[in-house]
């Protein structure tokens, strides 16, 4: 696979998921912005995973609106535990802020079981019904943990919004199964990786108008740079492995997942 970061020059690429507000990436975040734009990348969904971070990812899509910069705000499974009271009023009220496109990340963590299982799903289940209250989409991060997930889903059924299941890394079933409830599929630089076929059948066998395309930066970096600081600036790489993958055009990809962010987080050229 090529590594030149090179620009489709007809549809913008979007990266669907990432952490400008992390450590490594929000102390030179015009940086990474202005680089994103250069590489072509139209919208970046900056994520919350507690209260301080959606802070962050609010006050980053202010500041960086004209540069397609928007926000999700949400609890993380791993920060479920520091939640026992439920979620915070100053949180709830962040999903009116005209710069918040959705709620997340929210769901489901059983490998690092950070925060105690049951507290993860009450955590989840209630954020959910924000998210229906506040009729935005919902950005969930599932890790080992489907049997769950879909258990707590068919019980507290999402709203018109729908929502993405990010950086997913199930089998072709639970994707076929996530599908089947209407949600979209997220897929980054994993798919770059030597070990992640299964990942890769997964995009190759969803159809095209449920994908969504990000980094989940500062993690997760593509070949030829596992391993490093990821950036939004690498998204070019993810939408070439995606080409790759499902035998299309690069521009149809481009425009596929364009439209994609579209109907999901319903953000167009003048949004915020």
């Amino acid at each position: 696979m090529s590594t030149d970061l090179g620009v489709d020059p007809m549809t913008p690429y979007i990266d669907g998921h990432c952490h400008l507000n992390s450590p490594e990436l929000r102390e030179d975040v015009q940086l990474h912005v202005d680089k994103a734009v250069e590489a072509g990348v139209g919208r970046m969904l900056v994520v919350g995973s507690d209260e301080e971070s959606s802070w962050e990812a609010v006050d980053m899509a202010s500041r960086f609106s004209p540069q397609g910069v928007r926000a999700s705000v949400g609890i993380h499974p791993h920060e479920a535990g520091r939640y026992p009271d439920g979620i915070p009023s100053d949180l709830l009220a962040m999903a009116d802020r005209k710069e918040v496109f959705a709620v997340g990340e929210i769901g489901l963590d059983y490998h690092y079981d950070h925060s105690p299982r049951s507290v993860q799903r009450e955590v989840m289940a209630a954020q959910i019904g924000w998210a229906k209250v506040k009729n935005l989409p919902v950005v969930f991060h599932v890790r080992e943990a489907f049997a769950d997930f879909f258990s707590l889903i068919n019980d507290n059924p999402l709203g018109d919004a729908g929502g993405v299941v990010h950086c997913f890394s199930g089998s072709w079933s639970e994707a076929k199964m996530c599908l089947d409830l209407g949600l979209y599929l997220g897929f980054g630089g994993m798919i770059t990786f030597k070990s992640a076929q299964e990942v890769r059948e997964c995009l190759s066998s969803s159809p095209m108008d449920r994908i969504i395309l990000e980094t989940d930066s500062p993690w997760l970096a593509p070949v030829p740079y596992r391993g490093k600081t990821n950036t939004p600036s690498m998204m070019p790489l993810i939408y070439r492995a995606a080409s790759d993958i499902t035998g299309r055009t690069l521009s149809s990809v481009a425009q596929s997942v364009w439209q994609n962010g579209k109907d999901l987080y319903r953000w167009g050229e003048q949004d915020v």
